[in-house]
């Protein structure tokens, strides 16, 4: 397998905005920054010619137009197939605003629009450029102490972290790090650009691997490090990303991955979503007046008053509808599961236990679909009170993954026996 990386910095030249917490105070251009934001991307060929491609970026969500259209413009120009590439995103809250049509804060600039499209390109040429043939590696442990459950408070998320690293003449020239956080570290009345947690555990990774790793987020939409964190300041974050990278650092990658078995193959699924918009409202009356009838002033660390406006607001909108559009991606023995939304950290363990194969989980790929929790967390913090998507969504999900996931593997069982018996 031929494995090149690329990357490239996307940092706005001139005035811009900041991208993430919906706050008025996003209307105004940034005051600067503090460290730039940067495309990863990781480009594998194997020996039958196929191609697939994996970028994320120091960004807060890709809308499923700009994804599309960057696929498109890859697949175009470079004979790929869209449904072999990947277009992620770390969820860094404080990333920069301009490349998204439809935000609500700040403002959109076709010129910067163009450089960011452009962007993924040149990464893509990088990864050409810079192709070898490598060993894969792979490697997992359970990393404690910086971030967990921010819906119950003591409890692990999904702090599995997962490492892959491509060695080539025994050295590593490529590497992917797969956990699942969210990026946000530093709260909403920073208005200085930052890679926040992700790209910068990236560039202390770098001071120990000598390589930039793709940050890869899986199941985090209930992990962060609210309960672990010591201050909401840069501070605060160099102590945080040293401290995770150096215990990432430490991970041992013993496992060879054969990631030449078989094809480059994808399956793609969808989950359509509708709401009971007339049960949807109730239950948003029934909120309302129990948060103001309490004296609570805080729903995890949201004002109450900004909750009850939001599920006030939900009020005032349409039935919710929604189509997703998830996939798996095989690369020989590693499979990645992909999802243009936030996840519950608890399905993580269902994807990892549904294949033998080597797992990676890429959340806020390909698009941005809400929040989708477990049932039974609902009406527990901001992001599911008030929620349109379903309570059960979820599960569903997951359940729709396992199951594709078992086929794929009955699949690949079924073609390597009609193989054994052609013979």
């Amino acid at each position: 397998m031929l494995v090149g990386h690329g990357r490239i910095d996307i940092t706005p030249k001139g005035k811009f905005y900041l991208l993430g917490y919906k706050t008025p105070l996003r209307n105004k251009p940034a005051k600067g920054i503090h460290d730039h934001v940067f495309i990863n991307g990781i480009l594998f060929l194997n020996e039958k010619g196929e191609k697939c491609f994996i970028a994320t970026g120091d960004l807060l969500e890709i809308e499923d137009i700009v994804a599309a259209d960057i696929k498109m413009q890859i697949s175009k120009k470079y004979d790929i197939p869209v449904e072999k590439i990947i277009i992620g995103v770390t969820h860094d809250h404080h990333s920069v605003r301009d490349y998204h049509r439809t935000w609500e804060f700040g403002q959109y600039s076709q010129e910067y629009y163009e450089f960011f499209i452009d962007s993924f390109l040149k990464v893509y040429e990088q990864c050409l450029e810079n192709l070898a043939e490598v060993t894969v590696k792979y490697g997992q442990d359970l990393i404690l102490g910086y971030y967990g459950n921010r819906d119950h408070k003591g409890k692990l998320s999904d702090n599995v972290v997962s490492v892959i690293k491509f060695i080539s003449d025994n050295k590593v020239v490529a590497g992917i790090v797969n956990m699942a956080v969210h990026s946000t570290v530093l709260g909403s009345n920073n208005m200085y650009l930052t890679a926040d947690l992700a790209g910068n555990i990236c560039a202390q990774l770098k001071e120990r691997w000598g390589i930039y790793p793709l940050m890869l987020i899986g199941c985090a939409g209930d992990s962060s490090n609210r309960f672990q964190r010591q201050g909401r300041d840069f501070k605060e974050l160099n102590r945080v990303s040293k401290g995770l990278a150096e215990k990432i650092s430490q991970i041992k990658s013993n496992k060879v991955v054969n990631v030449d078995k078989g094809n480059i193959q994808f399956l793609t699924l969808a989950q359509e979503i509708v709401n009971d918009k007339s049960k949807y409202d109730q239950s948003l009356h029934n909120k309302i007046k129990e948060m103001k009838e309490h004296s609570e002033h805080f729903v995890g660390l949201n004002n109450v008053n900004a909750v009850v406006e939001k599920c006030e607001n939900q009020l005032k909108k349409p039935q919710f509808y929604d189509m997703l559009q998830m996939e798996i991606l095989d690369i020989g023995e590693l499979r990645i599961f992909i999802f243009p939304g936030e996840l519950a950290s608890a399905g993580a363990k269902f994807l990892r236990a549904s294949t033998n194969k080597t797992v990676l989980i890429a959340g806020y790929s390909n698009g941005f679909h809400y929040y989708f929790m477990q049932a039974q967390d609902y009406g527990l913090s901001f992001e599911s009170i008030g929620n349109p998507v379903p309570a059960g969504t979820f599960e569903k999900i997951i359940s729709k993954f396992v199951h594709a996931s078992h086929v794929l593997d009955s699949y690949e069982r079924t073609e390597a026996n009609e193989f054994r018996i052609t013979l």
